[in-house]
């Protein structure tokens, strides 16, 4: 269980660089290196509503990040039941949101926050809350921002449901990084993959304890897989196209799956077992073909799907299949099928304005209009048309503001 306890309200705790005095517009934003993409801020719209915010009120930023589509506007009216009022939605993507709440008592809130979270999803999930503050320029904002997206890489080694940014994010030092590499080297030629898999776990440990960097155990994680397969010449070389050995591809794995330190360990040991060739055939196959189907599934995802004809197209039991999917991906296959499906919805109903909302159902392999807008408000929130027009208000609002 999360300390529920908060932090008091105040003016100077600070982590990270804040964007100094507003003059117009800061320049498009990446501030978080599991968001791979820049995310464009409208900071006039920001601080419009940073100046509607009650006197009384304390602001704290939540960042949320989750492995499944977020049913984000279910998860605002349940927080706004406890007193936490959505005052800005940051979206990321459909998986990533930065919330700026207003309460009048942060205290009492944040009381019923992990409750909110547990109804969230079942997915796993990043999340960090900054610290309670009254301040209502954007400087102050930015800086509840900063805060809230490194508590919630804090979060992936805490074992609470959220965190709040009690501790910086260290660094790897150049001594670190080359000290683990030589252990690493001396332990595979010594012993192969036992010994190897024994100073990943002793890394972890260690990442855990000092609260490394994501990016850094990112690049960590892949110097570990480059050096195996440069010690082991040819090995595993038919499979790495199934893994990932650049810093980007382990922080998309991040960003994708939301995983526990635990987690990204258990990823890069068994990831190595696959590169040394050590991975039973079994198991190596069953790893191949969940890949196989979730390539079915994104090249077909308006087709008719189901268990029992994907299972035959890999040569599995239904049943066997949709319990290796679940453990592989950390969802269901109709959950897959679902995310998959109304994703390409999204992008369909941004882009593609000539379609109807019906005929965007349809393309993605919801025939049926009235299924297809009580499964997209269900998940997302709105039915498709509204959020449709939200999108084309936002544009509006961004060009006139310009």
């Amino acid at each position: 269980m999360v300390n529920l306890r908060v932090p008091k309200r105040t003016r100077s705790n600070v982590i990270g660089d804040s964007p100094g005095p507003f003059e117009g517009t800061w320049p498009t934003s990446s501030w978080d290196p599991l968001q791979l993409k820049p995310i464009e801020v409208n900071y006039s719209e920001v601080s419009k509503v940073l100046n509607r915010v009650h006197e009384r009120k304390e602001l704290l930023l939540c960042t949320i990040r989750s492995s499944q589509v977020i049913p984000i506007y279910p998860f605002l009216t349940q927080m706004q039941s406890v007193g936490l009022d959505c005052a800005h939605v940051l979206t990321c993507d459909s998986n990533t949101y930065v919330i700026t709440f207003s309460t009048f008592s942060a205290e009492r809130a944040m009381a019923s926050f992990e409750a909110g979270l547990s109804r969230l999803s079942s997915a796993r999930a990043l999340v960090g809350v900054s610290y309670p503050f009254v301040e209502t320029d954007l400087s102050h904002w930015w800086t509840g921002v900063i805060q809230s997206t490194e508590a919630s890489h804090l979060n992936m080694y805490r074992d609470e449901s959220f965190s709040y940014p009690t501790a910086e994010l260290t660094p790897l030092s150049d001594e670190e990084r080359t000290r683990f590499l030589g252990r690493f080297i001396t332990a595979l030629d010594d012993r192969g993959y036992e010994g190897a898999s024994s100073v990943v776990d002793q890394m972890f440990c260690h990442i855990a304890e000092v609260g490394l960097r994501l990016e850094d155990v990112a690049e960590l994680s892949s110097q570990i897989l480059l050096t195996a397969v440069g010690l082991k010449a040819g090995a595993g070389r038919d499979r790495l196209l199934h893994m990932p050995l650049s810093t980007r591809q382990w922080l998309q794995y991040a960003a994708k799956t939301c995983p526990k330190w635990w987690d990204w360990r258990d990823h890069v040991k068994h990831s190595l077992l696959i590169v040394l060739g050590r991975e039973e055939a079994v198991t190596s196959a069953h790893s191949l073909q969940i890949g196989q189907v979730i390539n079915v599934i994104e090249s077909n995802f308006d087709s008719d799907l189901d268990v029992t004809s994907l299972a035959a197209r890999v040569f599995l039991s239904p049943s066997y299949l949709s319990k290796r999917f679940k453990s592989e991906t950390g969802m269901t296959i109709r959950e897959f099928i679902v995310q998959t499906r109304l994703n390409k919805a999204k992008d369909m109903l941004l882009h593609d304005f000539h379609l109807k909302a019906y005929e965007v159902g349809a393309h993605v392999g919801y025939p049926d209009p009235t299924y297809f807008n009580k499964l997209f408000k269900r998940q997302v929130g709105l039915t498709p048309k509204a959020f449709r027009d939200r999108a084309v208000r936002q544009s509006l609002g961004s060009q006139e503001t310009e």
